[in-house]
Formats: C-alpha cells, sequence, structure tokens
C-alpha cells in the first residue's frame, strides 16, 4: 500500500470515479442463489469472527496496562474482522482493496480525530443503505457490524472531547443520521487514491438481490479503509 502518496488526480474526480454507476448484471436466479450462499456464509462466519476476538486480559496484555491502547487495539481487531467476514461472504463477487492514500497521522490527536471521523462515517453509511437492503438476512448482519461501528464512535468521540453522539458533520444528536451516498463517497475520497478495478463506490437506492452486491461491496471499501488505517497508525501512536 502507498502510504502517503500525493493526490493522481483532483478530490473532485476521485469522487466522481468512485460513484459512477456500476456495470454488468448476472441473470435473476443466479443472483438470488448467490444472496442465498452469502446470508448462509455470514451466518457460518459470524461465530468464528466472535471467537477469533481477543479476551479482555489478551487485549490489556496487548495495550500494556493503557485502557486507550486496548481500546484501538481492539477497534483495529474488530475492522480487521469485518473485512475478512465481508469478503468470506461475497466469495469471488468480493472487490479487491482500494489503493489508499493520507492514511498516516501526523500526531496522537489528529489520529484520534480522524478516527472519530471514519467510524462516525460508517455509522451513517450503514444506517443510510439500511432501507434498501433487500436480503433480511444481509440487513441483520450490516446491523450487526453498524453496532459496532456506534461503539467505537460514541468512545472515540469522547476520547475527543465531543458529546458521544456528535455526528461526522458535527451534529449532536438524538437519533442517528442516514449518510447519503455522495456525502460517503466525499468523506472517503480523500484516503482513495484509486480503487484498484473494484466496483463503483455506490449502489441503486431501489432494492434488489443484484443490489445487496453493491451494498456490501460499498460497505467491504469502507471496512477495507478502516483497517488498513489502524493497521497503518495503532502501531506508531500506541
Amino acid at each position: 500500500m502507498d502510504r502517503e502518496s500525493s493526490h493522481s488526480r483532483t478530490q473532485h474526480g476521485a469522487a466522481a470515479e468512485l460513484s459512477a454507476n456500476p456495470t454488468g448484471a448476472a441473470a435473476g436466479t443466479s443472483r438470488r442463489r448467490f444472496l442465498g450462499q452469502v446470508v448462509a456464509t455470514a451466518a457460518a462466519v459470524a461465530p468464528v469472527v466472535l471467537a477469533s476476538q481477543p479476551s479482555t486480559v489478551e487485549a490489556q496484555q496487548g495495550g500494556g496496562g493503557n485502557p486507550v491502547a486496548q481500546a484501538f487495539a481492539d477497534i483495529r481487531a474488530h475492522e480487521n474482522a469485518h473485512v475478512q467476514f465481508l469478503v468470506n461472504a461475497l466469495g469471488r463477487q468480493a472487490r479487491p482493496m482500494p489503493v489508499f492514500q493520507n492514511l498516516l497521522q501526523p500526531n496522537r490527536d489528529q489520529f484520534v480525530r480522524t478516527s472519530a471521523a471514519l467510524e462516525n462515517t460508517g455509522c451513517g453509511a450503514y444506517l443510510g443503505a439500511a432501507p434498501v437492503i433487500h436480503n433480511r438476512g444481509i440487513l441483520a448482519s450490516a446491523g450487526s457490524l453498524a453496532l459496532i461501528e456506534a461503539r467505537h464512535a460514541g468512545f472515540l468521540n469522547n476520547l475527543a472531547g465531543a458529546h458521544i453522539t456528535t455526528n461526522v458533520l458535527g451534529v449532536v444528536q438524538t437519533f442517528e443520521t442516514p449518510l447519503t451516498i455522495q456525502q460517503v463517497v466525499n468523506l472517503a475520497s480523500p484516503f482513495i487514491r484509486n480503487l484498484n478495478g473494484g466496483p463503483p463506490l455506490t449502489f441503486s437506492l431501489h432494492p434488489s438481490a443484484h443490489n445487496d452486491i453493491a451494498i456490501l461491496n460499498f460497505a467491504l471499501a469502507l471496512e477495507y479503509l478502516e483497517a488498513a488505517y489502524y493497521n497503518l497508525n495503532v502501531p506508531v501512536f500506541f
């Protein structure tokens, strides 16, 4: 991964690429069969992902007794597990990891603020996609991922000195506000140099089995970003 490459295009151009219309579609029967496999795989992978998480004692040891370091070690492990979960669920339909940029943070304070922004973006992105998820099993899996993102966001908001329910737009909420596709693209595009041949960062607002694949790949791009971000920065600052 190119950790600190300069932009190869303007952010506006990158955002346009990320949100371009998806192309290509298989037969409806094949899509339905695939979505059934996604749900079955998700059900099988979830217990494995949970079992792979470190115990409280292991996490404390990994963080050297520092509760903030422990929390970031946990968040890093969660985001890597989310990537594994989505890649396994999508199988051959999974997008490749995008090529990222601007991930390395200059100091710990900026690392905390950027972490909060990424996690709050994830919360809004999952909520924005939820109403158009066609398959109930996939909706349940997305909800499970979103709730972990929300736990991260509340902790990071507090660490950054903000109200625990402040969203990525700086609004203190009583009810979570969904983000539009374009808002998510705009927030993520400064960190994405290119999509590495993967599908556009978008999905339809009309529920369908085919669209569920696009939504899962949309989520996977964000989880790849978060995992790469923490894998780079956590060892530097903790």
